[in-house]
Order: structure tokens, then sequence, then C-alpha cells
């Protein structure tokens, strides 16, 4: 059975199945998320059923971390939501005030 590892280089850290770019996330979200078939998903990541379990179970370890990674990732991506929205504004009243 694969192990599952981290490195920063690859994926942003994010726990993968050792040997590929198949983080525990992308699986957990069409496995357990998207409700498709883990048999299905092994065959079309080429790699064997039991590491896609093997991953899931990790997540299932060490769920409260992944849950933690996902509100910040949230809270992030509502932030730089926030921040484009006023850089927007700001841009259009900038040309606004140019129009005059």
């Amino acid at each position: 059975m694969t192990t599952i590892v981290s490195d920063d280089a690859v994926r942003s850290g994010d726990p993968r199945i050792e040997g590929t770019r198949i983080t525990v996330v992308d699986l957990k979200r069409r496995v357990i998320d998207a409700g498709e078939s883990a048999h299905v998903v092994a065959g079309e990541y080429d790699v064997p059923v039991a590491d896609v379990f093997h991953a899931l179970a990790y997540y299932y370890d060490h769920r409260e971390r992944f849950r933690e990674r996902e509100r910040e990732a949230a809270t992030a991506r509502r932030d730089g939501e926030r921040r484009t929205r006023e850089l927007l504004e700001r841009s259009e009243e900038e040309a606004g005030k140019r129009a005059d």
C-alpha cells in the first residue's frame, strides 16, 4: 500500500498519494462529496483502489485538520474577493472622476 506524504514543493504541501500529485482532498471531493465510485476514480487516476481507500481513511483520521484547512481557504477566498471588489470600485470611481 502506498504512503500518504506531504511536500511543500508539490501541490502546496497537501497530503497526497506518494509518487503522484493526487491529493487526499482530490479523492475526498470526488468520492465523499460527489459520491463517485472509488473504483471508477481509481481507474481514472490510474492508481490501485486500495490507495484510494487508504487516502480516504487518512482523511477520516485527520478530518479536523482538513476541515480547518478548508475554513482557512474559504476565509482567504472571501478576503481575496472583497479586495478585488474594493479595487474594482476604486478603479470605477477614479474613471468616473477622470470623465468629469
